[in-house]
This record gives C-alpha cells, sequence and structure tokens, in this order.
C-alpha cells in the first residue's frame, strides 16, 4: 500500500479562505517591489537632483553595473520565497539559492563580457563593460572564464537537476549523431559559403577593404546592385511527408537548381547563390563542398540521401504462445529416453525459430565389485548374499551423431513440422536444436538499418546490405564488396525476389547514383522493371530482351577492361586506390549486376552467359563490379561447377529437395527450411552457413523509395548513361552488323541451305558457317523453325531438321 503524502495543515485564519486571495495578495506584494526597482532604475539613470547623488550613481554604475537589476531580482525572488513560507523546506530553500547565486553570477559575469557605445549619466560603458568592474573581474583571465563557466553549470544542476543530467547523458549520443550526419561539417561549410557571399562586390570581385558584410548582403539580397546574377542561385523547397505514396518524399530542404535569370516561385525562399557552376549544369564529383553549393546528407554532388522514415517502422513481436522453459525440458526427457544424456544450457529465440543449445552429458560405464573386509573375505549382507558396490570404470562424452540421429523422434515429441539440428554450432561446444515458432515476426528492413551494426557498416562502405535476423535476434549485415559476389537460390515463393529488392533498396539509400550504378536484367519482366527509371542505372533501361543478354554482359566486360586500362596508366590496383589517386579528376562509381532468373540465361545462350559470368567474376572484383545472381532452379545444368566456383557467398532459400541444397551449399539443410524469408547464408569466412530471417521489403516501399530518385529535382544531376558502350557489344556480338533481319535477306537462303545439309542444327552452328552473332543466329532458328524446316526446341539448343537434304550448296 502506498504511503500517504503528509501535507502542512493550513492553520484557522487561513480555512475557508479561497486560494486567489493568497494569489492575489503575493501578487500584490511583487508589483509593489518590481514597481519599487523601476523607481530606483529611473532615479539612478535619469534624474540629475544633486551632484552627490549623480556622483553615488556613477559610482555604483561603474562598480556594478547593469547587475544591479540583477541584484534586484534576487531582492524579488527573496520577497517572493519568503512569502509562500519556502523557509520551512529547508535543504530544497538551500539548492534553490544556490543556484539562484551561482546563476546571478553567471549572468553578471556575461555582462562583464559585453562592451557597449552606450552612456549613463557620467558613465561610459565603453570603458566599463555592462557588468562594472565586479563583472569584468568576475571574468577575467583564464581561470576566471572557467569559473565562470563553472557558475554556469552549477546553476542548471542545482535549479533543473533532472533536465541536467538527461542532457549530461544524451550529449555524446547527440554529438555523435550529429557527426555522422556531417551537421558539424555542413555548418561549417554553409559559414564559409556565406561569409564568400557576403563579402562578394555586387558587380563581381571580392571585397578586401570594405568590411560591411551587412549591407553587402543586403544589397545582394534586395537585388539592387548590379546585374543579374550569373550563376543558378540554390532554392529550398518545404519538405513532404514520405508516408504518402503519392508524395516526391523529400525530406528536410529539397535543392533545385534553377536555370539563369529564372526567378523563384512565390513561396519559396533563394538561400544563397552557389559562387561557380560548371557549364551546362554539370556537376563535378570531387569538387570542394564550397564550390558546389551546398551539402545535402552527406554528398559534395549535389545528391540527398532519402531519409529512414520512407521505410515502413519495425512491427511489434507477436505474442508467443509456446514455452520455451517446457520445451527445453521435453528435449531433455526425450533423449534421456533413448539413453543420451544432455542438458539444455541456453535458448535463442529468434523471428522465426528457437535455437536450443543442447550440451552433451557423459557416457560412464560401471562394474559390481564385491566389499571385503581387512582380511580379504566377502562381507555377507543381510539377505545372505555377499554385498558389492558399483565402480565407475570409464566416462566418455556421448557423441554427436547419437543426437542428430534422433531428429525425428524430437520432432514428434515436440510436434513441430520440422526441425534442423546444427551439429555443432560454429565456434561454441553445443548442439543446436532449431525449433519453428509458433508465429514468425516480420522483420522489416527499416529496423535492421537502425541498429549500430548496420550503421558501422555504412561508414566503412557503400554497398551495406542488410540481410536480416540470426536464430538468436542478432542483425546480420553485411558488405557486398568483401563477397565480393552473391548468389540467391530458392523455389518459387520462398522470399527469393524479395532478398533481391532488399539488396537494391538497402543500396539505394545509402549511396547516391555517382556512387553506385545498377546493371538489371529481369527476364521474367516483372521484378525489376519498378526500378526502370532511377537514376542509378548504367544503361538506360532494365535490360528484359533475352537478345540483349549476352550483349549487355559483353558491354559489363568491356567495362571491366577500361577500368583496368585506366588502374594501369595511375599504377594502382584497385578502385578505393585510384578514387584517393590526387591525380583522379572524377571517380569512379561502383557498378552491381543484377540477374534476376539465371535458368532464363542459360537455357538461352549457356555457353556465351556461363563464359562472361566466369570472366566477371573472376576479375571484375578489383575494377568495383560486383554480380548479384539468383534463380529458383539450382540444378547442376543452371549453377554450373565453374559458376559456384566463382561464386563464394551463397545464400539459399527454402528448395524441394537435398539435391538442390547440396547443389547451392555444398550440404543439406536447405530443403528444411520453412519458406518466407527464412534462408541460409554462407559467407566466405564461415565454415558453415548461417540461420537467417531475411528482411521484408514491401511494394509501396520500393514504390515511395523509386518515387524519391525519380524526383525532379534530380533531374539535372542524373549521371550520363553508358548506353553507347551496350550498342557497340551489341553490334560486335552481331558480327558488326545490324540486328534485325529483314523479309529476302540473303543470309535466311544460305542459312536455310545449311540447315539442309544436316541431321540437327544449333544457334552455334550459324556462329561459327555464317560468321554471325549469337543473336542473329536465334532468330535464323526461329524464322526456319517457322518455315516448317527444324522441328522444336529438345534438350539443348540442338533442333532436328525435319525436311529432306539438299544438294545445293549455301550462296
Amino acid at each position: 500500500m502506498a504511503a500517504r503524502t503528509r501535507t502542512r495543515p493550513r492553520s484557522r485564519a487561513s480555512r475557508g479562505k479561497p486560494f486567489f486571495k493568497h494569489f492575489r495578495m503575493d501578487s500584490s506584494a511583487v508589483a509593489v517591489a518590481v514597481l519599487a526597482v523601476i523607481g530606483l532604475a529611473a532615479l539612478f539613470w535619469f534624474v540629475d537632483v544633486l551632484a552627490a547623488l549623480a556622483d553615488g550613481r556613477d559610482w555604483l554604475l561603474r562598480t556594478f553595473g547593469f547587475g544591479l537589476v540583477i541584484i534586484a531580482g534576487l531582492s524579488v525572488a527573496g520577497g517572493i520565497a519568503v512569502s509562500k513560507a519556502q523557509y520551512e523546506h529547508g535543504a530544497a530553500l538551500a539548492r534553490r539559492t544556490t543556484g539562484a547565486l551561482a546563476l546571478a553570477l553567471f549572468l553578471w559575469g556575461a555582462l562583464g563580457l559585453n562592451e557597449a557605445g552606450w552612456r549613463v549619466g557620467g558613465v561610459d560603458f565603453r570603458d566599463a563593460t555592462l557588468g562594472g568592474q565586479i563583472g569584468q573581474d568576475l571574468v577575467s583571465g583564464f581561470l576566471g572564464k572557467v569559473a565562470w563557466l563553472s557558475l554556469g553549470i552549477i546553476a542548471a544542476a542545482m535549479l533543473a537537476p533532472g533536465t541536467t543530467l538527461s542532457l549530461a547523458r544524451n550529449a555524446p549520443r547527440w554529438a555523435e549523431t550529429a557527426w555522422e550526419r556531417r551537421w558539424p561539417h555542413r555548418a561549417l561549410a554553409g559559414a564559409g559559403r556565406f561569409l564568400v557571399f557576403a563579402f562578394r562586390r555586387p558587380g563581381g570581385g571580392t571585397a578586401t577593404a570594405e568590411p560591411v558584410i551587412g549591407g553587402a548582403l543586403r544589397e545582394r539580397l534586395e537585388g539592387a546592385a548590379g546585374p543579374a546574377q550569373e550563376e543558378p542561385p540554390v532554392v529550398f523547397r518545404p519538405s513532404i511527408d514520405p508516408a504518402q505514396p503519392s508524395s516526391p518524399l523529400g525530406t528536410g530542404a529539397a535543392v533545385q537548381f534553377r536555370p539563369p535569370g529564372d526567378q523563384p516561385a512565390a513561396g519559396e525562399v533563394a538561400e544563397c547563390a552557389t559562387p561557380e557552376m560548371p557549364p551546362d549544369g554539370e556537376l563535378v564529383e570531387d569538387a570542394e563542398p564550397q564550390q558546389l553549393g551546398l551539402d545535402l546528407g552527406g554528398q559534395t554532388n549535389g545528391w540527398q540521401l532519402p531519409a529512414i522514415e520512407i521505410l515502413n517502422a519495425p512491427q511489434v513481436s507477436a505474442s508467443r504462445k509456446h514455452d520455451n522453459a517446457a520445451r527445453a525440458q521435453l528435449i531433455v526427457d526425450t533423449l534421456a529416453s533413448f539413453g543420451v544424456d544432455a542438458t539444455v544450457v541456453e535458448v535463442n529465440e529468434g523471428p522465426t525459430v528457437t535455437q536450443f543449445g543442447v550440451e552433451p552429458g557423459w557416457e560412464v560405464r560401471y562394474r559390481e565389485q564385491q566389499i571385503r573386509d581387512e582380511g580379504g573375505h566377502s562381507i555377507i549382507g543381510g539377505d545372505g548374499r555377499p554385498r558389492s558396490e558399483r565402480i565407475e570404470v570409464s566416462r566418455t562424452r556421448v557423441r554427436v551423431n547419437k543426437i542428430t540421429a534422433l531428429q525425428n523422434d524430437l520432432a514428434l515429441a515436440l510436434a513441430a513440422p520440422s526441425l534442423r539440428i546444427e551439429a555443432p554450432v560454429p565456434g561454441r561446444a553445443i548442439v543446436g536444436i532449431e525449433v519453428p515458432n509458433d508465429s514468425a515476426t516480420v522483420v522489416t528492413m527499416r529496423h535492421v538499418m537502425e541498429t549500430k551494426e548496420f550503421q558501422d557498416m555504412v561508414r566503412k562502405t557503400k554497398l551495406a546490405l542488410a540481410l536480416g535476423k540470426g536464430v538468436s535476434g542478432v542483425p546480420v549485415v553485411a558488405d557486398l564488396a568483401k563477397m565480393p559476389h552473391l548468389l540467391i537460390a530458392g523455389a518459387t515463393g520462398s522470399g527469393k525476389s524479395v532478398c533481391m529488392n532488399a539488396v537494391i533498396a538497402g543500396i539505394m539509400m545509402n549511396a547516391s547514383p555517382s556512387d553506385v550504378r545498377f546493371v538489371m536484367i529481369d527476364p521474367k519482366r516483372v521484378e525489376l522493371t519498378a526500378y526502370g527509371h532511377i537514376p542509378h542505372l548504367a544503361f538506360s533501361e532494365v535490360i528484359v530482351d533475352m537478345d540483349k543478354v549476352v550483349g549487355t554482359l559483353q558491354a559489363v566486360v568491356s567495362e571491366m577492361e577500361a577500368r583496368y586500362k585506366k588502374f594501369a596508366a595511375m599504377a594502382v590496383r584497385n578502385i578505393e586506390t585510384y578514387n584517393r589517386h590526387p591525380r583522379v579528376l572524377k571517380k569512379l562509381a561502383y557498378w552491381v549486376i543484377i540477374i534476376d532468373e539465371l535458368a532464363d540465361l542459360m537455357m538461352a545462350a549457356p555457353f556465351e552467359v556461363e563464359k562472361l559470368l566466369c570472366r566477371l567474376a573472376q576479375l571484375a572484383r578489383a575494377t568495383g563490379i560486383h554480380l548479384v545472381v539468383a534463380t529458383q532452379r539450382p540444378s547442376v545444368d543452371v549453377v554450373t561447377g565453374l559458376i559456384k566456383a566463382n561464386f563464394p557467398t551463397r545464400i539459399a532459400f527454402a528448395v524441394t529437395s537435398m539435391t538442390d541444397s547440396r547443389t547451392i551449399l555444398d550440404m543439406g539443410g536447405a530443403e528444411k527450411l520453412l519458406g518466407r524469408g527464412d534462408m541460409l547464408y554462407m559467407p566466405t569466412d564461415a565454415a558453415k552457413p548461417i540461420r537467417i530471417q531475411g528482411v521484408y521489403v514491401s511494394d509501396a516501399e520500393v514504390e515511395r523509395l523509386v518515387e524519391f530518385w525519380t524526383d525532379a529535382r534530380f533531374r539535372e544531376l542524373a549521371p550520363e548513361t553508358a548506353d553507347d558502350l551496350l550498342t557497340q557489344a551489341l553490334v560486335e556480338q552481331n558480327g558488326g552488323g545490324d540486328l534485325s533481319i529483314e523479309e529476302g535477306d540473303p543470309i535466311v537462303g544460305r542459312a536455310r541451305g545449311l540447315a539442309l545439309q544436316h541431321r540437327h542444327v544449333s544457334p552455334s552452328l550459324f556462329q561459327r558457317r555464317l560468321k554471325v552473332g549469337y543473336v542473329k543466329a536465334s532468330k535464323l532458328v526461329d524464322i526456319l523453325e517457322d518455315e516448317g524446316i527444324l522441328g522444336p526446341r529438345g534438350e539443348g539448343e540442338s533442333r532436328e531438321v525435319l525436311q529432306t537434304a539438299s544438294a545445293e550448296e549455301p550462296s
């Protein structure tokens, strides 16, 4: 029962009197005191009655300065405290009195730091500070200023202890956040641009001898000085709520560059003019922030990164219906019933499964030994038999395979649809039994991106990936540059496409188009087409036409070779060293190649696709080109041994058989996954895969993110695409000719005659004999199939010739 609060009993005289009477009396007393102080001030400042009184007034002002107002304020505060009987609370009155005195001295010292051109009576405050001689003495010297600052801290601690303690605790975190968001850098850059802007003459140049910052600034803002501005101004627009899907999703102030002479619209404020802008609106990537205008979101080229609020907020975990303690005891009892000694030493509850850490016990062997007396004779018990005792002969650990062999029995006892046993857990002396939860918790991308692990990763790389949460609830993040390539496999509906969206969205949240470019290949035409207009694309479109896939990969190989030539010219080894080189004027962006369905590519052109993918996987890492390849059919004809050897980092979602799991991971386990984002992550530095519940990125989040990057304010900043490189690669792929085949083209007759001389025909035969590219050879096969000369596709790319062989040679 809570203790009752004791209050001071009211006197008989005050009983029954309403509260407003006491309040009116106190207010009257305070009003009289304030009027007296005002009258005294008027007497000192404005009335010269007697010379003696004027001399005394000047001495007071010269000695105390405006500290007289502080003394008057302390007097009024003391009167109020006495009228309210604050003396009955001794400790509180002492604390508040100490705080009030410290605050008064702090304010008095602040007055002592200021000199003004005021004159009252015979006192000139240029000689005597606003705080008088006392205020000046309070802040004299270094030690005096330290003591003055200490008085401010003491006053805050005494008068507002709770607020002061909260500020002291949160100040380091706020400082770290400000440093991460580059607020100090932007403040210094803004101050520098303000000074440059203020000192610029109206007609151009910089003021050298006119210290009229305010006048120059006022003239420029009023537009009354000189000709029109040559530089496009930076216009601030209010931000729009990112929660609305149709909004441009600007966070903070959006920056837009206007052409010269275009005035801001109504409601917009011209903040400042950029000192120098490159021609045609182009931006130099490695220029200083002072040369490029405002530094927004940590970018130096005008880009602004989206705020974390653009993603869905973390969801509250669903309540669990199971009892982990009861399930742990059930595991121990089930193992004991089969003669296996084990103990559950830890329980790690994750979003999808709960891992029970089982420590194997001991297998102890005993033997019976008779008890003998000192003479060596057996001791007879009460039942007439010799007495004996059990003696331990040996003690060995329970073998791990005895626990793993009982997997199905444990699933039956726990009424679980499936179990996965990790024996042993890497780096731990336990066996992990992973039991599915009754309900899975959705792991949002924002929740993982707000963790310390991901923030530390973002500081190191622009290719940070938020993968999900492990079985113990710990966030799992990775660096794509360290992987350096990623292979994703899983059955339909297991979460593969969501993982691809999470990879793309995670990079777009932390990297601008000048940092990372995407090359997206989507044979299914529905998964990646939402990103078709983002400025991050290296080419101007998402590649969906199978005829362009080989040419696209060849264009990426050409980009890789061109980068190696640049590295050789600068005598550097990789993209990080190249971008830091002092002679480099334009930094290279990372390229991320996204391939949504590898099986379709391998069916269309297995030889070319495998050759180009392996070449990129072997050589492209140093040039900043990384591959993210996904497939829903991880068979050996799709994920070949050569491809798998060059993709050391892999992610396996739920698959249909252990054979598919072995194809992607070289071990079983993926066939026991639960689906819906449940995956096994095999990093390069791990001996066994890690079970993760992948992050979920909804279609609405992708739509908001795409709308942010395709907003009109970024249109002038969009970098150039590499379409010329793609066009050149497509032309070279088809033997230097046109990709199209018109009616009556002679090459069709040559292909027809060549086909009639063989029993089976493939596009590769036309490539070798007719000297054409793969795309054109495939079109020739389709034309001959429509004419009835070739049969339908069978195993591989070989087609059966249906008509009788002709004797004529192709022209």
